[in-house]
């Protein structure tokens, strides 16, 4: 009979156990399953963050293309000018200030940044948080040295007053506008021309960057757009 009872009390010992390990791992198991389930919210809301201010990434980095091609074509109306082709004295003075402009490279980073302080293990698609720091740490980097940073395309701080110096004769400010006055009428200037080359190399360059930039942007929002529906 004591060995009976024995057996009984090891029998309710060992279910006592069970019953408590399972019931730890079950809860263990519920709270993984809600850190999971809340990270899965937090991920789709930094993605839909993420893809609002790529939205506007987008617009900005179109503003900036625009914005250089308009330096292009005053690129190219100066040097026929200095060459000694006769144009338009209206035109040279809307596209002057357009011939050294510069541009800033305004990217929005705060859900980045959020995401970054969450960790970037929260998005679960590794090639989808691959090109996201690709984009973010990597192409918008890149763009903001070169167009503020990068001494060759700092083309105000570089070219406006030896421009203004050497076409001083040929223009008046009134009203806070440029007005041309007369035509070139002298042999091309090497320096100037040397100038005009250089400003149009750069903003080559940097229209070709802000493409591809705009193409990552593009092909981002696209796997961002695929990763939410799956959600």
């Amino acid at each position: 009979m004591g060995r009976k009872k024995r057996d009984s009390s090891l029998y309710y010992f060992i279910l006592e156990i069970f019953s408590i390990f399972l019931g730890v791992t079950i809860a263990f198991l519920a709270s993984h399953w809600n850190d999971v389930r809340k990270d899965r919210i937090t991920e789709q809301k930094i993605l839909a963050e993420l893809k609002v201010e790529l939205a506007t990434d987008l617009s900005d980095v179109q503003n900036n293309i625009n914005g250089h091609q308009m330096g292009l074509k005053a690129v190219n109306l100066f040097q026929r000018y200095c060459g000694g082709e006769q144009v338009s004295l209206d035109s040279l003075g809307f596209f002057y200030e357009r011939l050294h402009r510069d541009y800033l490279s305004i990217t929005n980073t705060t859900a980045y940044e959020t995401l970054k302080s969450k960790g970037l293990e929260i998005i679960t698609n590794e090639d989808l948080r691959n090109d996201i720091v690709r984009l973010y740490d990597f192409e918008y980097e890149i763009l903001e040295k070169l167009e503020e940073q990068y001494r060759p395309a700092q083309f105000h701080q570089n070219y406006f007053s030896i421009l203004n110096k050497h076409f001083k004769n040929h223009m008046k400010v009134e009203a806070s506008r440029i007005i041309f006055t007369k035509q070139y009428g002298q042999r091309p200037d090497t320096e100037i021309m040397m100038i005009f080359r250089e400003i149009d190399s750069w903003r080559n360059f940097l229209i070709a960057s802000y493409m591809q930039s705009k193409e990552s942007i593009a092909s981002l929002t696209e796997q961002i757009n695929t990763e939410l529906d799956q959600k």
